[in-house]
């Protein structure tokens, strides 16, 4: 399956990204443009948002409102800061197991007509083969960022070296450096592999 742009304007949104679910995380597989890569980005560093609660439940999450929603203050801070009034995420399921999930966005707040969540509902059921497909299988390219976050699972490997610490506590320490510094997790990933940035306590990083 393969998406493109046509499938953003069919929804009605600004934006979509999918997911894979994973044993630690969500991994960004494919988003529409930059903009909607860096709004999964928030979701990965804050640990909660739309997709997060999709995977959890199994069920859609459909927030018309970004701006009265209490739900996910970290993600929704970051969200309004980024133009971003309206999040609608749609689980793929395996079953009775979620897989991954469907995001879309938009700028303007407001729900999605009942014809256009029932598209992306057909959408996200139609991912489920695509996400079971071996990211080392090169005969097709199902997604075009499998590797998004490849960097910030190097870092933490760097980090819990360096500084004796698991590798939960290792992305956790990214997560809260990436937050207090207000910057991408990516970007930050990016600088402790390229070793031009120590994290606190990182004593043995020159």
């Amino acid at each position: 399956m393969s998406l493109t742009g046509d499938h953003v304007a069919l929804l009605g949104v600004d934006g979509m990204t999918v997911s894979a679910a994973t044993s630690g995380a969500a991994e960004l597989a494919w988003s529409s443009d930059e903009a909607s890569a860096r709004l999964d980005d928030e979701q990965f560093t804050f640990g909660e948002g739309p997709v997060i609660d999709a995977l959890e439940t199994g069920a859609p999450v459909l927030c018309s409102a970004l701006e009265v929603t209490a739900r996910w203050p970290g993600f929704t801070a970051a969200a309004l800061t980024k133009d971003v009034h309206a999040v609608f995420a749609f689980p793929v399921m395996l079953g009775a197991i979620s897989i991954g999930a469907l995001m879309c966005h938009r700028r303007a707040a407001g729900s999605m007509d009942k014809a256009a969540v029932t598209a992306a509902l057909a959408l996200a059921d139609s991912l489920t083969p695509a996400l079971l497909t071996d990211p080392d299988d090169t005969t097709e390219e199902v997604w075009s960022q499998q590797l998004h976050r490849a960097e910030v699972h190097q870092a933490a490997g760097f980090v819990s070296v360096y500084l004796d610490v698991s590798l939960i506590e290792a992305l956790s320490r990214l997560r809260a450096y990436a937050l207090s510094q207000e910057r991408p997790i990516v970007e930050v990933a990016r600088d402790v592999v390229a070793r031009r940035l120590r994290l606190p306590g990182d004593s043995h990083r020159s």
